[in-house]
């Protein structure tokens, strides 16, 4: 069962081949996501290919956990998705459980629509205190925050670290 779903897109002044740079640089996603974030740091060692793996160290309140990332698609200049595992026991994971998330890039005028997407699907055990965290500490509106600081950050560092058309 789907815990959250979220989509939001902006605009940026810069190529798909300019943002794509961006979005995946995987170990820059904590500075991207702002300090609000509970991702702290990623450990990742390239290649960005299907298959690949990183790993996520993440501070909520008082409690450090680390968060393991698979890469599901690499579609150049157009798509990246992976798929995180929640901080629960895996065998009490099932088939949910785990966080999937994208990035779609699309040509727009000048430059590209950036579209940043995720989807939480509850655990198999344990799904009733995880609805309970979802809704007392709100964290549909929390995610939607975190992926609009997201998209606003990646916007500014395209735009002025790839000032348009210097690829």
């Amino acid at each position: 069962m789907t815990l959250s779903e979220i989509t939001e897109s902006v605009h940026v002044d810069a190529t798909p081949d300019e943002v794509w740079s961006v979005v995946t640089d995987v170990r820059r996603h904590p500075e991207f996501a702002g300090p609000k974030s509970i991702t702290k740091e990623i450990e990742f060692e390239g290649p960005l290919e299907i298959g690949a793996h990183w790993l996520a160290h993440e501070k909520f309140g008082p409690q450090t956990f680390d968060a393991p990332s698979e890469v599901t698609m690499v579609d150049p200049a157009h798509d990246f998705s992976w798929v995180s595992l929640l901080p629960v026991r895996e065998k009490s994971r099932g088939t949910g459980g785990r966080v999937y998330w994208d990035y779609h890039l699309e040509p727009e005028g000048e430059g590209t629509r950036l579209s940043h997407h995720m989807r939480v699907e509850e655990p198999a055990r344990g799904a009733v205190s995880l609805k309970a965290l979802y809704k007392v500490l709100n964290m549909p509106k929390r995610q939607r925050e975190g992926i609009l600081t997201s998209l606003g950050n990646i916007k500014d560092v395209a735009e002025h670290e790839h000032p348009h058309g210097t690829l």
